[in-house]
């Protein structure tokens, strides 16, 4: 059985990447069993725990940390529990990979209290619980409406022209946008008036 796991762990996954039992297809077996051989793997050192809940075949170095957080609070497969936000936010939405070394601030459903400054995988970053639930379906307006709740009025101006590509982009409606506004701060709705982002929304 020992061999077996590993194998099939060593066909879908390369020396570093993080994975999760979940991520095993193993109908054979079932998920404590799984969880069981997996702790076993990693006493034999075939396998190490990176966290709670995700392990990786051991190569040179050791997993890279943003993927580490982003499976730990932002995605993980199919799943979207969490996004980047405040000035990360814009760093993504202009294309730029996210380092550990800018001021990470995660919006996620895994967080429980409105906002924490952690501490893991070495590197201190901040979670912010959403002001509405996190899904793969609103994740995109949820992210937008979140920057916009946080950021001065001044600085989205000064960024008014990328905020208004991402909107186009984004395909992010009018009617979407206001009627998720409503579970935001009051003054979310008149930033986006005020900004002029408002008319943005009408224009794709």
């Amino acid at each position: 059985m020992r061999d077996t796991l590993l194998d099939k762990i060593k066909i879908n996954f390369k020396a570093n990447e993080l994975f999760s039992s979940a991520d095993i297809n193993d109908k054979n077996m079932t998920e404590a069993a799984k969880k069981e051989e997996l702790v076993r793997l990693v006493k034999s050192g075939d396998l190490k725990r990176y966290s709670y809940g995700f392990y990786y075949i051991p190569g040179h170095g050791e997993p890279d940390v943003s993927a580490a957080i982003e499976l730990r609070y932002i995605s993980h497969g199919k799943e979207v529990y969490g996004f980047y936000t405040g000035e990360c936010f814009l760093l993504a939405i202009n294309g730029r990979k996210i380092s550990v070394n800018e001021k990470v601030e995660i919006m996620t459903n895994k967080a429980t209290s409105g906002k924490k400054n952690v501490y893991m995988f070495g590197k201190r970053f901040i979670l912010r619980k959403p002001y509405y639930p996190v899904d793969k379906n609103n994740v995109t307006l949820n992210a937008f409406l979140s920057y916009i709740a946080m950021t001065p009025l001044s600085r989205l101006k000064e960024n008014y022209s990328v905020l208004a590509d991402y909107i186009k982009k984004a395909h992010l409606g009018a009617n979407d946008v206001m009627q998720m506004a409503s579970y935001y701060p009051a003054k979310t709705a008149s930033k986006l008036l005020a900004s002029d982002l408002y008319r943005s929304l009408w224009k794709h």
